[in-house]
Formats: C-alpha cells, structure tokens, sequence
C-alpha cells in the first residue's frame, strides 16, 4: 500500500506524539519532584512521631492535615509514576506493532483498536491522578508555610523541624511543575480522544 493511503501512518504520528508528551512528563515532572517527595516522607514520620506537642503550637487540626494530605500524596505521586511507566511502554510497543504492520494495515486494524483504548484509559487516568496531585498541594503547601514561620521555636525542642523550609520550597516548586503539565496534559487528552475516534472508523479485512 502507498504510504500516503496508508491508514496508520497518521495513528503512528498520533502515537509518537502520545510517547513523547508521557516522556516529556516523565522526565521534567515526575523525575524532578521525585526528591521532594521522599524528603516530604522522612519529614512526615518525624511529625507523626510528634504531632500531638506540635500541634500544641501549630493546631492540631493543622498537623493531622498535612499528615494526612501528605500521606495520600505520596500514594497518588506513586500511582501517577507507575502508570505513567506503563503508559510509555504501551506506547512504545505501539509504535513497533505499528511500523511492522504498514504493508498490511487491514489485518492489524482490530489489535491497533484494541491497544489505543488500553492507552486512552490509562492515559486518562494518569491526567484525573494529577489533577488531584494539584488539589491536595495547596492546603499541604499552606501547612507547611505556616510551619515554617513557626520552626524558630519549635527547632528548640524538635531538631528536625528545620527541614521544613527546604521541604516547602520543594513543595513550591512541585506545584509549579505540576501546574504546567496539567495544562499538557489536558491538552494531549483532546488528541487521545480524536486517536480513539479515528482508530474505530478502520474497517478490519
């Protein structure tokens, strides 16, 4: 078949395009606030550890709420990267059923279906996971701001309570990362559903 008739060769740029946003993702999000993360985690053990003296400072309904965002946090952090890996994966299989596919587009056109819904569901979820990422920064960044203004005296009893500045900056610059992808990735989200609409128009052999 001539490739300008070729009936994926425009999934395949819808695909690649798919692939490379979830890296892009994967690469200046995710990996970036990976350390932050795992400094939010050290600094949640030790506040859980002492929650009821600070929260004698600080309000205990404040620090069982930044325990508890954060916590839950953590595990959307963790379930957006897995799923993100998976995703890039999916992608990249794709991309090579596809290009060992192009002489003979029909017979394939039921698996390419097929593996564009898995794609679109978990690229769709990965998108709903990061919005909530967002939601639950702010009140955790506001937390710990409030925190932070106070570390002066809590550092006399607490030594550790001077990681909260850096943990607050991080959480800062989190939210800013976080902030652009979701514009993306809303973004991305509107091609997966015209790839979706597109694929389910081919007509199998």
């Amino acid at each position: 078949m001539a490739e300008a008739e070729n009936p994926l060769i425009p999934v395949q740029a819808k695909v690649a395009r798919i692939h490379a946003r979830l890296l892009e993702f994967f690469r200046n999000v995710l990996i970036k606030i990976k350390p932050v993360m795992m400094s939010l985690k050290g600094f949640l053990v030790n506040l859980k550890k002492s929650a009821k003296e600070i929260g004698q400072t600080v309000g205990k309904a404040a620090v069982d709420s930044v325990i508890k965002a954060g916590q839950k946090l953590l595990q959307i952090v963790a379930f957006v990267e897995k799923n993100t890996i998976v995703a890039i994966k999916m992608a990249t299989k794709m991309l090579a059923f596809i290009k060992k596919s192009m002489k003979f587009p029909e017979k394939v056109f039921k698996a390419v279906k097929a593996m564009v819904a898995r794609l679109a569901k978990v690229f769709r979820l990965i998108v709903t996971k990061v919005h909530e990422v967002m939601v639950i920064l702010n009140p955790i960044d506001t937390i710990l701001q409030v925190i932070d203004r106070l570390k002066m005296m809590l550092q006399l009893i607490f030594k550790w309570i001077t990681q909260v500045s850096g943990i607050s900056n991080g959480v800062k610059k989190a939210k800013a990362l976080i902030k652009k992808s979701v514009k993306m990735l809303k973004s991305e989200a509107k091609q997966v559903t015209e790839l979706v609409k597109e694929v389910n128009k081919l007509k199998p052999a």
